[in-house]
């Protein structure tokens, strides 16, 4: 029986690596003078106030010339090229909990933070633990590995960078929408089993009290015109551990690899290399992401460091898929646990 037949995703997150890079001006923007002047008087104004990451918000942060000004890019972040990349902050002028404080002020204009584990961190670190991937209940974040491409557990994912190795380290973007309108090209039968699945996906031991070790969620769904991607295949695998959970066909595992090779075409992906200061937001419904492995310096204090938060729209609130909507009700019902919300590191 021949496959049915898919329509192409007409949108502007559905780039390619020459179309993203052309339009530049529509996603990356370079912080001013004046620009880090107010980022200083919000961070003096929270200092003042006793407050620190995470109690404070919008009003206690106002910045309200560079809101006005990323007006457009936080559209663009949501709705539209699902891109936002900012530099510029005088990284070494500040403190890991200054520079953090900054970045969760910004953030806090872009969204509503979420927790990102079962351990409740709302700023999350981003640094080798001295775990590896072969442990099941490792998450990447915790190791110096290649991670696949992979989305994250909220609308948007944003990245502070304060520590850059010297070797490795870079991050890779694609378009999952892109990817979707190359398999409809090339594998339409692929495409269409990713929208039909639902896949069971490995908690990698942060479910809720009382549930599976595993949820269930399509890769694909479709939302209005759009298509919106929750890829966690390696999680898909890993969740074969579990006797309850149906083996995988060859139908199956066909799928997502024809879904790997799209999303790892040269013509697709994007090479970003965050350097100290540099911040990147990443809508997850549209985009996915990856990291090169990376080698840190041996002093605690050089190694390799990132910040991340994950963000919860408005733009996305009435249109979110189920594998995010599940992320949302357990980071919101058993993840968030007062004062385990934020990893300080040292004094404000």
């Amino acid at each position: 029986m021949n496959a049915p037949q898919l329509a192409k995703i007409d949108h502007p997150a559905s780039w390619t690596a020459r179309s993203l890079t052309e339009q530049s001006a529509k996603w990356a923007y370079q912080l001013s003078p004046e620009d880090v002047a107010e980022l200083d008087q919000g961070l003096q104004q929270v200092k003042s106030l006793g407050l620190v990451v995470p109690n404070f918000g919008t009003k206690e942060f106002p910045m309200p010339k560079l809101a006005a000004k990323l007006a457009s890019f936080k559209e663009g972040l949501c709705t539209g090229i699902g891109l936002l990349y900012i530099k510029g902050l005088p990284i070494s002028r500040y403190t890991k909990d200054q520079a953090s404080a900054i970045f969760w002020g910004i953030g806090s204009h872009i969204g509503i933070p979420w927790p990102q584990n079962v351990r409740g961190h709302l700023l999350g670190d981003i640094r080798d633990e001295g775990r590896t991937l072969d442990d099941p209940m490792a998450r990447g974040y915790q190791t110096t590995a290649d991670l696949d491409m992979h989305t994250d557990g909220a609308d948007i994912v944003a990245l502070l960078c304060l520590k850059q190795a010297p070797q490795g380290g870079e991050n890779q973007l694609c378009s999952a929408l892109s990817a979707f309108n190359k398999l409809v090209d090339t594998d339409p039968a692929a495409a269409q089993h990713l929208l039909d699945t639902p896949w069971c996906i490995d908690w990698r031991g942060e479910e809720p009290p009382g549930k599976p070790p595993y949820h269930k969620a399509p890769l694909l769904t479709r939302v209005g015109d759009v298509i919106t991607c929750f890829d966690l295949i390696p999680y898909v695998h890993s969740a074969q551990r579990f006797e309850e959970v149906p083996r995988l066909t060859e139908r199956d595992r066909s799928a997502l690899a024809a879904f790997e090779k799209a999303i790892w075409d040269d013509e697709l992906v994007v090479r970003l290399r965050q350097e100290p200061g540099d911040m990147v937001f990443i809508n997850n419904h549209y985009h996915v992401h990856a990291r090169s492995t990376f080698k840190d310096l041996e002093d605690p204090a050089e190694k390799r460091h990132l910040r991340r938060l994950w963000l919860e729209t408005d733009a996305w609130a009435a249109q979110r898929p189920v594998a995010m909507s599940t992320f949302l009700h357990a980071a919101r019902s058993f993840w968030e646990k007062p004062g385990s919300s934020v990893q300080m590191w040292d004094h404000m």
